[in-house]
Order: structure tokens, then sequence, then C-alpha cells
């Protein structure tokens, strides 16, 4: 049986990386009932789960390379890819999650308890942000299921938050993962057409220890 919590974060903590971390890769052959494949560096685990959401049933298969493989090919809606961090947390760990695109700059935190009680004993740290336990939308099954909506990113001039221009030229989507990719050229040195992920571009990053934009709008083309 499965207990555990579910959070957005409202900041990262400032020293994140002195923290494990692990790389995830994991896909969905059903979201109703959860069947779900998933790579840990060399481990590869087929899982099960009940329904619910604070508590539910889990059961894991240990795969072969071969049969992750084989069954990652047979995967419905989009591949997850994100970064675990483990962070104590008095007697718990919290697990961080770090979404790469397109999901980015989606975080969210898990902690995992033995008891009901214990679960609805904890008291969050002040960088967590609004619980989602409950809401369907953040499992990670409902997540590789959406639809990715076209961002709102207009072509013009952008300054990054180091400082250079740039010029959006348009909007894609990637052949392969169908996620939404900023076309775009450098406006200093030699220039150079580039592409980015949308879901980079907009996302804030740490400047002085504030949030800030990667890119900030200056015009429209």
């Amino acid at each position: 049986m499965e207990i555990e919590r579910k959070f957005l974060v409202r900041q990262l903590p400032p020293d994140l990386e002195q923290y494990p971390r692990q790389r995830l890769e994991q896909a969905y052959l059903s979201r109703s009932p959860v069947i779900r494949v998933r790579r840990m560096d060399a481990q590869h685990v087929l899982t099960v789960k009940g329904k619910g959401f604070l508590q539910r049933e889990e059961h894991e298969l240990q795969l072969s390379e071969a049969e992750y493989q084989q069954l990652l090919a047979r995967a419905e809606g989009r591949r997850i890819v994100k970064d675990r961090y483990r962070i104590p947390c008095g007697s718990y760990v919290i697990e961080l999650d770090v979404f790469a695109p397109p999901f980015a700059p989606l975080v969210l935190a898990e902690v995992e308890f033995s008891t009901e009680e214990d679960a609805l004993s904890f008291c969050p740290p002040d960088w967590f942000g609004a619980e989602v336990t409950y809401d369907p939308a953040y499992t990670n099954a409902a997540l590789s299921g959406r639809e990715e909506e076209k961002p709102d990113i207009r072509p013009g001039r952008y300054r990054h938050y180091k400082g250079n221009e740039y010029e959006v030229l348009e909007i894609a989507r990637h052949s392969e993962t169908e996620a939404w990719m900023v076309v775009y050229r450098a406006l200093y040195g030699e220039g150079g057409v580039w592409v980015r992920p949308a879901s980079m571009w907009n996302e804030l990053v740490l400047c002085d220890g504030e949030p800030t934009p990667r890119f900030q709008a200056l015009e429209d083309r």
C-alpha cells in the first residue's frame, strides 16, 4: 500500500545540488488502470497502481533492458523525464521531481508515509506550494496524456537574463515529441538560428536570489 502526499513547489531549495539525484524516464501502457514502465539508472520496473489518491495499492515487477524497451514502444501518450532529488525532512524523505521539457518548469514534491495518521499530521516546509494530492491533473499518468497548448510567445526581440538579445522568428512543433519549440536567432556576434523548448523559454530562473524570466520580451515584430 502506497500512502503519500503531493505538493507543487513554490521555490527550489538553494542547496538542491547537494542532495542525491536520479534521472527517471517513464511512460504508460495504460492510464486506467495505471500500468507504468520506468527506467531509473540501470534499473527497469513495471508498476501497476490501484485507484485512489492519498492511499492506493502498488505492485512492481523488475524488467530487463530488452523487456523495458519492448514495453516502452507500446506506451501511450508522451514519455516523462525528470530529475528526482531525495531531501531529508525530519523522519521523512522528500522526493522532489524537476520535470524536463515538455513539462518544465513543473516541479512536484512527494512525501511517503507509513500510516494515514502520519500523512495527515505532516507539516510541509515553507518552500512547498499548494497541495495537489487529490488533484488528478497532477498524476504522472494524467500529465503523460495531456495535450500541450501552444505557448503565448510572440515573434520579436527578447533579452536573456544574462544580457544578450535575440529575435524570435517562429513557434514550431517537434516532429517526434510534438513539444512546442521556439525558433530564434542571436542579435550579437555572428548571429545564428537556434531552437529551444518553449517550456524553457518561458521558465523563471534565479538571478541574485530572485525569480526572473529567462527571456524578457522587448517588442513585437
